[in-house]
Order: structure tokens, then C-alpha cells, then sequence
């Protein structure tokens, strides 16, 4: 099956118009969906063939989107990091859910061929991550007993589990830390890898400590964007499908690490506080991509270390633009 024409939704977000830039040099017709235009990204979601301004939540807008492509990439989401889903629970998950199921709806109703939905590991049991020195390698046959994490890991569990059911073609790539160039970085809905860079050219440039959320000592693993990219568009454009799969790096390392590589990236002195205070996720996070390697070819091109060297490189010229003095 050929999929010559692919919206993608959410096509302001990081991931979003990345993949629309990427689709294109792959030789697809591209029509990127934006709920607003955004000037971070616009240069990059306007390399589509067309750019529609819609509001997903809204099931009419819902089929314009979908209207006559062969396939959709569903990034479309109200988003943001551990602190921003601590403070708001209600909204995000009240908004991806309308879009979600109108996403859904539309295609069965337009017969669209395949829909690529990503899900995340927050849909990943928080009780068997909880244990500091003791990381699980989550794989996809541990999602249940369910035991998602916030109500963004319940829409996400939900929706792996609505895939399944769904009368069309939809696949599903679980998520974990992707990152890379185009992140927001400012504000509450800003990621940890953009935080930590902004607090270390910070630190460059006042002397100040770096603070780092909770003890430095919760492990994660990061997948770069280009990396990511790949692997979505090899579980979307395969012929046979293998069921959800885990999207990320095999990689883990702490967040103290993470921070450590910048400083050496930076030039800046280890010096960090820890916030014990603030929200800082799951304790232990490792994936397990025995799936993924099974059923596909793309191998990853980027470390962990060179995908925090590009974001820098990339953030540190975002500020200057900016100007941002605090």
C-alpha cells in the first residue's frame, strides 16, 4: 500500500514539523494541521503543500483534516513535561481525548488508509518504576495490569488499547523522550532536555548553580529526533505491522548525567542544587527495543551525548535571538 498523501496534525509541535520537513524529502504530498500558526516552527510546517488552520477538538475540522490523504500522523496534543501535567491534570487530558477520537472518527468516516498514533511511556505501570538503582526495561507486554502515569499516561494507555480494536489500519509507536532542535523551551510546558540546557547556558553566563528536580538520580533514555523520526516512519510505511512498539533509546542515564554532559559541553562548573520539592517523574525508566530491532531495520545514528551537543548548539543561538535576561 502506497501512502502518496499524509497529514499531519500537531504540525506546529516539535515532533510535528520535523516529520513534515522529513516527509517531504521523502517524496510524500503533505498537508500539515496547525491550531494556530507558531513562529518557532513556521518555517518548517510551511514546507507542506498545504497548511490547514484547525481546531481538532472540533469533529467538523476534524474531517477536514483528513479529507482525502491516504494517511495521518496524529501528533496534535495539548503538551508539556511532568510540571506542567502536574499542575494541570484536567484540560490536556479533556483535549486530547476530543481530538483523539474525532482523529479516529474522521478517518473510519473518510476511509483513510493507516493512521500512525503515538502513544508514550507514561502508559508504562508508575509501580514497576519506582525504585531507584533498580531501572526496568519496559516492553510492550508490560502495560498491563495498567497503571498509567497521570491522567496524560491514562489517555495514552487508552488510546493503545482503542488501536487494537479500531476497524482500519492504525499503528502505534510508544514514545519516551524524544528530543532534539525545535523543543519549546521556555515556560511550564518545556521538556527536561531544553530545561536543563537553558539552566546550563544560563549558568554560563551568571556563574549560578544549575538546579536540578528531585535527587539527579532518576534514570531515563532519550532518543534524538532525527533518530525518532526514522523509526516512526518505518513502523507507518511497512506493509505488515506488528503491533504497538516501543519508539526510543536503548540508552539509560540519570539526569545527573545528563546535566554533567552539558556542563562538559558548555564549559561550565559542575556546580547543581537539588529541588526536592519539585515534580520529578517516575524514579526508574529504562525501554526495551527487542521488538522494534526484531521487526525493523533502522538503527540509530545518534548517542544520547551527541543529541544534547546539537540541542545546545541549536538553543544557545534560540536565546541570543531572544534576548532573554533573567
Amino acid at each position: 500500500m502506497k501512502l502518496k498523501t499524509i497529514t499531519v496534525t500537531g504540525a506546529t509541535g516539535f515532533i510535528g514539523c520535523q516529520m513534515v520537513t522529513f516527509l517531504k524529502q521523502k517524496g510524500h504530498n503533505v498537508r500539515a494541521v496547525v491550531r494556530k500558526h507558531y513562529a518557532l516552527t513556521r518555517d518548517q510546517y510551511e514546507q507542506a503543500d498545504e497548511v490547514l488552520v484547525l481546531d481538532l477538538t472540533n469533529y467538523e475540522d476534524a474531517l477536514k483534516a483528513v479529507d482525502g490523504v491516504d494517511g495521518i500522523f496524529h501528533f496534535a496534543a495539548n503538551m508539556g513535561g511532568v510540571g506542567f501535567f502536574n499542575a494541570h491534570n484536567y484540560t490536556p487530558f479533556m483535549d486530547n481525548m476530543y481530538m483523539d477520537m474525532n482523529v479516529m472518527k474522521a478517518c473510519k468516516e473518510k476511509k483513510v488508509k493507516r493512521l500512525f498514533y503515538p502513544a508514550s511511556a507514561c502508559a508504562y505501570p508508575i509501580h514497576i518504576q519506582a525504585t531507584e538503582q533498580e531501572t526496568p526495561k519496559l516492553k510492550e507486554d508490560m502495560l498491563i495490569p495498567a497503571n498509567a502515569d497521570q491522567m496524560y499516561g491514562w489517555e495514552k494507555f487508552i488510546m493503545i488499547l482503542l488501536a487494537k480494536e479500531a476497524p482500519f489500519d492504525v499503528r502505534v509507536g510508544i514514545l519516551n523522550t524524544i528530543f532534539g532542535e525545535f523543543q519549546e523551551w521556555k515556560g511550564e510546558r518545556a521538556k527536561f532536555p531544553p530545561s536543563i540546557v537553558y539552566k546550563v547556558a544560563q549558568s554560563k553566563k551568571t556563574g549560578k548553580s544549575i538546579e536540578i528536580w528531585g535527587n539527579g538520580k532518576q534514570t531515563r533514555t532519550f532518543l534524538y529526533i532525527e533518530d525518532a523520526l526514522e523509526k516512526m516512519y518505518e513502523v507507518m510505511i511497512k506493509e505488515k505491522y506488528f503491533g504497538e512498539v516501543n519508539i526510543a533509546s536503548d540508552k539509560i542515564v540519570t539526569v545527573q548525567e545528563c546535566a554533567e554532559w552539558l556542563c562538559e559541553i558548555a564549559g561550565v562548573k559542575k556546580n547543581f542544587t537539588y529541588d526536592l520539592s519539585k515534580p520529578s517523574g517516575v524514579l526508574a525508566r529504562g525501554i526495551d527495543n527487542s521488538k522494534f530491532n526484531k521487526h525493523y531495520d533502522y538503527k540509530e545514528k545518534y548517542s544520547t551525548k551527541d543529541g544534547f551537543n546539537k540541542l545546545y548548539k541549536w538553543m544557545t543561538k534560540e536565546i541570543k535571538k531572544e534576548h532573554i535576561d533573567e
